[in-house]
């Protein structure tokens, strides 16, 4: 059954996105046009102008992609994990953060890129605010009784591991799964 307008024109939007946050992992937000991101998602230019008016539209949905992409992964592992268990936790949480260290390592170069670049822009911090709130809840279903300040340092204590470890190129397996066991285990044991 050939695709309807709707869903043609969503796929679209789709691999626009996707170029999108291919060409901010790669070479930075400066790097991104109309024209670069049609050549990088093989469609007209005049189709990314039609989805997308301006750049800052172009990059708040890059952002929006890559938010919802991150909560996604980790709403994946909360229903894996129904009880909250520190070293089951600290396992999934090293599994997910040496996958974006590593084969998911363009989208979260992105998410960092595209964060900085929108900072204060009031897309992004409707952005920022719905990715909180996702990941906050998540953390409320599965920590329960702990507070929102408890579930804020346990995203800042792996964002900051995922963050220095994007910097400085070092991808030791055994020393991040070690990081994340004592974050977690010092912040919620």
């Amino acid at each position: 059954m050939p695709a309807t307008r709707a869903e043609a024109s969503q796929r679209v939007r789709e691999s626009i996105v996707e170029a999108t946050v291919r060409i901010v992992a790669r070479e930075g937000v400066a790097a991104v046009t109309h024209r670069r991101v049609a050549a990088e998602a093989e469609v007209s230019l005049s189709s990314t102008t039609w989805h997308y008016a301006t750049k800052a539209d172009i990059l708040e949905a890059a952002l929006h992609w890559s938010a919802d992409h991150e909560v996604a992964r980790i709403g994946a592992i909360a229903e894996r994990l129904d009880a909250f268990d520190v070293g089951a936790w600290a396992d999934e949480l090293a599994d997910w953060l040496l996958e974006q260290l590593g084969p998911e390592r363009e989208a979260t170069v992105a998410l960092y890129r595209l964060q900085a670049e929108l900072l204060g822009s009031p897309g992004a911090l409707a952005v920022h605010r719905q990715w909180g709130r996702g990941l906050r809840a998540l953390g409320d279903q599965v920590l329960g009784e702990a507070s929102e300040l408890d579930v804020r340092l346990v995203i800042a204590a792996l964002d900051g591991l995922r963050m220095t470890a994007l910097a400085s190129g070092e991808l030791d397996e055994p020393r991040v799964r070690a990081a994340v066991r004592r974050q977690l285990e010092a912040l919620l044991g």
